[in-house]
């Protein structure tokens, strides 16, 4: 009998974001599909609460309930995010960087994967022997990329701006210097760096959120077309789109097949921004596709707890015939399929699930990367993006009326589609990940 090697990997995320806990649901069961001979692996998902914990145990994997205990309802309640901040107080990162060193010092991984989780990264390099990191991410993170290149359109957050004219923003974002973008405050995570004044740190010093997030290996999980012109470091590789497809239809809920029944020939659209969403937003949704002209199409709308009350949805409804709102689970993958139009909040899991069943896409975006994210593909003609503090039932409507009359969008998300398929992210994120810690896991 062949002794095998055991390795621990620890995966540490926000696993009370839907889009960061599906990613890593999908990395961990690949890491696993794909272990190679001569290796077994213990995977352990920390968590410090979330409606998620029961997805991780079905899965096979195991929970360890990290220090603090929160409710998990959603990142933006559990963390106190700010516009500016991730972690909305410097008390809570402390507690988090504490119940997160001593999860690492109780359970020895091997590894740890993380995504867009800075507490993550900065604890595994407090242990006395640093743990090597792998990190996962939407976009390349990376200070000179995000300087340069990645940026396609002036933030929503500056918001005069956005109300000139697309080509003239286009080239005021080229024109600003490197060194000026990355003074936002989004970057700096003032939060964060108060809070490690109070720990041992003898490492380089930490002065941004790039720095928060350095890992020994990142892998990106894009369209690597997005990035063909941007030079990555070696330590960076893009594997691929990574989302959950869905396969069973029989998991579809009967309302939302009534209302996206093949045989209805009305425009139908399809609601979902995650567990990142926020109120106003989805009730303006609600107003555009229950007054005026919306009235003639047909949608089913997600309302997550997280996101907005059922009665507050369904108030703002009126109860209109035309729609089906509902806060439970759908297969995303099967009603993206059955929909005409998709209005999203710019997450990627969100957004590659639409281009992979060749939906276009209506949508705002809450923060700089889901910006980056819709803005990829308005570039490539499947989608339309309205500056959040224009998203309002009017603008909503108009969008979806454009995308209606415009042949081109389906057409190009169709495109999208195609190199989606021939992309195996899931499989590419695993490889990618073992060829590295084979390499260098000693």
């Amino acid at each position: 009998m062949i002794n095998k090697k055991h390795l621990r990997i620890v995966f540490s995320v926000i696993l009370s974001d839907a889009g960061e806990a599906t990613r890593a649901l999908e990395i961990a069961e690949g890491v696993t599909t794909f272990c190679p001979q001569g290796y077994e692996v213990d995977i352990i998902f920390l968590s410090t609460g979330s409606r998620f914990e029961q997805k991780v145990i079905s899965n096979g994997f195991k929970i360890y309930k990290c220090l603090p205990s929160l409710s998990g309802i959603s990142f933006h309640h559990d963390l106190k995010t700010t516009q500016t901040n991730l972690i909305g107080n410097v008390t809570l990162v402390s507690e988090l960087l504490n119940g997160e060193i001593k999860a690492f010092k109780e359970l020895k991984p091997d590894i740890v994967i993380h995504g867009f989780y800075p507490i993550a990264s900065i604890a595994r390099r407090m242990i006395d022997k640093p743990i090597l990191g792998i990190c996962y991410l939407p976009i390349p993170l990376q200070e000179d990329i995000f300087g340069t290149t990645l940026m396609k359109d002036i933030p929503d957050m500056i918001r005069p701006l956005t109300y000139l004219p697309l080509g003239l923003r286009k080239k005021i974002i080229k024109s600003i210097p490197k060194s000026l973008k990355l003074k936002a405050p989004i970057f700096k995570q003032s939060n964060i760096i108060k809070a490690l004044k109070g720990f041992e740190w003898t490492q380089k010093p930490i002065r941004n959120l790039f720095d928060m997030l350095i890992a020994d290996f990142t892998i990106i999980n894009d369209f690597e077309e997005f990035y063909k012109d941007d030079i990555l470091p070696d330590n960076y590789k893009i594997v691929g789109p990574l989302y959950a497809p869905t396969l069973n239809s029989s998991e579809v809920d009967k309302n939302i097949l009534n209302i996206f029944n093949s045989e209805n020939k009305r425009l139908k659209i399809f609601c979902t921004l995650g567990s990142s969403g926020k109120k106003q937003y989805l009730l303006e949704v609600i107003k555009a596709l229950t007054q005026g002209v919306g009235k003639e199409w047909d949608a089913v709308i997600l309302a997550p707890p997280s996101v907005c009350p059922m009665n507050e949805a369904m108030s703002c409804s009126g109860n209109s015939s035309n729609i089906y709102i509902t806060d439970s689970f759908v297969p995303a993958f099967l009603v993206n399929s059955l929909a005409d139009v998709v209005i999203s909040h710019g997450g990627q899991g969100t957004l590659q699930t639409a281009v992979a069943s060749g939906t276009p896409i209506v949508g705002f975006a809450m923060q700089p990367e889901q910006q980056i994210n819709l803005d990829n593909i308005v570039m490539r003609g499947g989608a339309i993006r309205i500056p959040i503090h224009k998203w309002n039932a009017n603008n909503i409507q108009s969008a979806i009326k454009n995308i209606i009359k415009e042949p081109s969008y389906k057409e190009n998300i169709k495109i999208l589609k195609k190199i989606l398929e021939s992309t195996e992210g899931k499989k590419k994120s695993a490889l990618s990940i073992w060829e590295y810690i084979l390499k260098n896991l000693k």
